[in-house]
């Protein structure tokens, strides 16, 4: 149970001076090394991954050449990566690989949902799959099968030899030595479960070997390609291009430093989202991954909402990361 883990306060909210709110979860650090560090203990706990496996999923197209097979560009392998907001300039992509692939939105098996762009909800009286935040990914299931002639009718099925490509790439990726349990994602398609740590670790093999180049170049070239506006790791990597980031849901995101080699993850247990947003940009500004002399403020303001306001707009009090979780990061950076 991960009420039995020790689990740490990571941000907290003062509301005119009063603590208020607390949020809890880990941090997870992965150094150049492989070296392990952990606030908070999950006692190996596994976690499911959610979307922050869709880069390490889209890795297959390194092992089957997808990209020249297709001729893919760039920013359609970001979208394959993304979870995306569900504007044009993503659902455009989307058609895009699949006319590449010789198919179209009724191949997708992602339910039709409403876009997460409010701008675009607000546009549309009706929605497809394509607006789908994961329809990029499926789009690329898909391109991967006809590319082998795999069946494309039964392409989420568990056993379907795309899925069993995706699984032993993610364990290979995350150097799993067990069995990794199995979920149907949110958007049905097959999700899987590795240690926080084992997952930090897959994030480095990814976005640190020359092998993945086309990922790391199409996902950190394409920031909002990736996301969206206000995606938590579209802001981040437009505020630092060394940055890559990747959030998903169940209160996750990791980022990796491809300059230094580094890697953070991030879990809210509890996946208050805002919370979220604070915990990660907070700690990047403190151990100076993200520096605020050189960030837009308005890019960082939008970022870090950690101001608490009454419906009229009155400042009574802020977010902050907790003192005990601040100290760690001091003597780990």
């Amino acid at each position: 149970m991960i009420s039995n883990l020790k689990v740490k306060c990571l941000v907290q909210e003062k509301r005119s001076r009063l603590l208020e709110l607390e949020f809890y979860g880990y941090v997870v650090y992965c150094g150049k090394d492989k070296k392990i560090k952990t606030y908070g203990d999950t006692q190996n706990h596994l976690f499911f991954h959610r979307s922050c496996s869709k880069p390490l999923q889209a890795s297959l197209i390194c092992d089957y050449n997808t990209k020249d097979f297709f001729n893919l560009t760039d920013e359609e392998i970001a979208v394959c990566c993304a979870s995306h907001v569900g504007e044009q300039v993503h659902t455009e992509l989307v058609k895009s690989i699949l006319k590449k692939a010789n198919l179209s939105q009724n191949d997708l098996q992602c339910p039709p949902i409403e876009p997460l762009s409010e701008a675009e909800k607000n546009r549309l009286s009706e929605y497809s799959k394509l607006h789908n935040n994961c329809s990029g990914k499926h789009a690329l299931m898909l391109a991967i099968c006809v590319q082998n002639g795999w069946d494309t009718k039964t392409y989420l099925e568990k056993n379907h030899p795309l899925q069993i490509a995706i699984y032993n790439k993610i364990k290979q990726l995350c150097e799993a030595q067990y069995d990794m349990p199995y979920t149907p994602d949110g958007c049905t398609a097959p999700n899987w479960a590795t240690t926080l740590e084992d997952f930090a670790v897959g994030f480095q093999n990814l976005f640190c070997d020359s092998k993945y180049k086309v990922i790391q170049t199409s996902f950190m070239k394409n920031p909002y390609i990736s996301g969206g506006v206000g995606r938590l790791d579209t802001q981040i990597m437009q505020m630092n291009k060394k940055l890559a980031a990747k959030v998903g849901a169940g209160g996750l995101c990791y980022v990796v430093n491809t300059e230094t080699q580094e890697v953070l993850g991030f879990k809210i247990t509890d996946a208050n989202m805002q919370a979220r947003s604070i915990a990660v940009i907070e700690t990047l500004i403190k151990i100076g991954w993200l520096n605020t002399n050189s960030i837009n403020k308005n890019l960082l303001d939008d970022s870090l909402n950690n101001i608490v306001k009454t419906e009229t707009g009155e400042n009574v009090g802020s977010y902050f990361l907790e003192g005990a979780y601040e100290n760690w990061l001091s003597r780990m950076f």
